[in-house]
């Protein structure tokens, strides 16, 4: 079983206008919900490639109580809830009907005392049993928890569970010191690690190696539309091209990524077949506007349109 887990899930509302008209009232004719964070588009994502799943949130509050009803009910997956005291934050998202144009207001994520940071850790290593792999997404709600993906993956590797981190700043800085099995940046966290650009994929190349000198023995490297880069410890370095489509949301499109990723590694499969279904599912999931939503139909006639490139060793 695949558990994700995600410290500042969110109700992620959408609020469909005509046109954004700022400091008048405007009736809405739709509005969409769904659980957001990055760990529950994760799930959402594995259970549409049909693999097993469970979502380990850190909730509170009515709000809270929503995410985990949309998580079991919309989504159809087992929600495995931390309670905190504070109640868990909402976005909201206007998208523009006539140009297509998003505004996102985000709202501050709970505070969480010492005692609520040690509980979610005493539940999630009472969990860790049930799982093959274990994926970390997003970021934590409240700096006192900068450490919560270093101790969580430390807590994983000792049962011998596959862990996957996909996060940015302290928390991804602190998850790699406890050396995860594999990470996904994106091309802006891997510059923000390495403190400088990465133009080319040979510098990108170098960053990666310089975490695979640390352990870590998969790196994957997203870039929006642009090439995919794969490389593991071993010395073998995939390019992966992603299919040509008509974009309507590409927002999780990462977390699909990194389900397919994640089912890969719990089923044994090849570079090759995770970098295919990895840019399959992102085109997926980014040619319709609801998060994680896509069909076995439309990955299976996105797969042969990806091209895998293997690279020489230098």
């Amino acid at each position: 079983m695949i558990l994700t887990v995600t410290p500042n899930p969110c109700v992620d509302k959408t609020v469909y206008v005509d046109t954004l008209r700022l400091g008048t009232f405007i009736r809405s004719p739709k509005y969409t919900c769904i659980p957001g964070g990055k760990g529950t588009n994760v799930s959402r994502a594995v259970k549409q490639l049909g693999g097993e799943t469970a979502a380990f949130v850190v909730v509170g509050g009515h709000t809270g109580r929503h995410v985990v009803e949309m998580i079991e009910n919309q989504d159809g997956v087992e929600c495995i809830p931390a309670w905190v005291r504070d109640a868990t934050r909402t976005i909201t998202t206007v998208l523009e009907t006539s140009n297509h144009r998003q505004t996102a207001l985000f709202e501050p994520g709970p505070r969480l005392t010492p005692e609520e940071v040690r509980r979610i850790l005493n539940q999630f290593e009472q969990v860790l049993p049930r799982a093959t792999l274990v994926t970390f997404n997003g970021t934590v709600s409240d700096p006192i928890a900068k450490h919560l993906y270093q101790e969580m993956i430390a807590l994983a590797k000792a049962q011998g569970i596959l862990t996957l981190l996909d996060s940015h700043g302290e928390e991804m800085a602190l998850g790699i010191e406890a050396v995860p099995h594999m990470v996904k940046p994106n091309i802006a966290e891997l510059e923000e690690l390495w403190g400088e650009p990465l133009p080319s994929i040979k510098e990108i190349g170098k960053a990666a190696e310089a975490l695979h000198q640390k352990g870590i023995e998969l790196v994957v490297v997203s870039r929006g539309k642009e090439p995919l880069l794969i490389s593991s410890i071993t010395g073998e370095r995939l390019i992966a091209y992603p299919p040509e489509i008509k974009e309507v949301n590409p927002v999780g499109s990462g977390d699909a990524l990194v389900a397919a990723f994640a089912m890969g590694l719990a089923e044994g499969k090849t570079l090759e077949h995770m970098a295919k279904l990895g840019c399959a599912a992102g085109a997926a999931n980014a040619m319709s506007w609801d998060i994680g939503h896509f069909s076995s139909e439309e990955i299976n006639r996105l797969l042969p349109l990806v091209r895998v490139e293997h690279l020489k060793s230098d």
